[in-house]
């Protein structure tokens, strides 16, 4: 029912933009009808063009997130185990990440290029501290009578830590996971916009700086679709993945 009255919203207000623009009330050049849009959009799509420029971002994005998924989930599960860890950690993971992603973009071009290196590490910086921190904080906040259940029938450091601390971690990681991929799609967008000859982010900024103003929205329309549809598909994933924690969404749903 929610969804339902979600897609009368959105479909109310894209009536409402037709009849401005059609209206004459704002500039067609600047606001073209949404009938105009949706055929652009369809007629790039069906051309392959939309599809391969949003494939590159999208091949972007994953490869950053996966990196820093990689990279920061098991090292954020050692600060929330360890003390040691967290205190040697702390001070260095402070200091970077109050750091805006686009801030990095221009010391990352000067390294980097602007080749897909540039924009897999920019999204690896930006979805690093989500995935950090949710790992951290699962970790430290899982209930001490499960390691002393654990230490009380003699399992061993390497079978808590599997047994019981990445289970009961998961929820937390999973919710990191989940804010860093909106974050990863934006800050892969971004760079492209920055310094890119390809991908979705690009092309929008080629079709504004040229007028084409009906390819731009038509990309904006493409980019909107591709960050539900990937929002979609890791919901339903973590979804299976925590199955055993009832109720668990993830904390982005509203």
């Amino acid at each position: 029912m929610k969804r339902l009255a979600g897609l009368v919203v959105f479909l109310a207000l894209a009536g409402l933009w037709e009849a401005v623009s059609r209206l004459g009330l704002v500039s067609a050049l600047y606001f073209p009808p949404v009938s105009t849009i949706a055929a652009m959009f369809w007629k790039l799509t069906v051309s392959g063009l939309l599809p391969g420029q949003a494939g590159q971002t999208l091949g972007r994005a994953m490869a950053g997130l996966g990196l820093a998924t990689l990279g920061m989930a098991p090292l954020g599960l050692a600060m929330g185990v360890s003390r040691r860890m967290a205190a040697l950690l702390t001070p260095t993971v402070e200091l970077l990440r109050p750091v805006p992603p686009p801030a990095v973009i221009p010391a990352a071009m000067l390294v980097l290029g602007i080749g897909a290196g540039m924009k897999i590490f920019v999204v690896f910086f930006a979805c690093s501290f989500p995935i950090l921190i949710g790992a951290a904080d699962g970790a430290r906040d899982i209930a001490p009578g499960f390691r002393l259940t654990a230490a009380a029938y003699g399992c061993s450091r390497v079978a808590t830590l599997f047994g019981v601390v990445l289970p009961a971690a998961g929820p937390g990681v999973a919710a990191g996971f989940r804010a860093a991929v909106p974050m990863a799609l934006i800050v892969a967008v971004l760079s492209e916009m920055i310094g890119a000859t390809s991908g979705i982010g690009h092309y929008i900024l080629r079709m504004q700086r040229t007028f084409a103003i009906p390819e731009m929205y038509a990309g904006v329309a493409m980019l909107g679709l591709m960050g539900l549809g990937v929002n979609a598909a890791v919901g339903l994933g973590l979804g299976r993945l925590l199955r055993w924690r009832q109720g668990w969404k993830g904390g982005m749903d509203v």
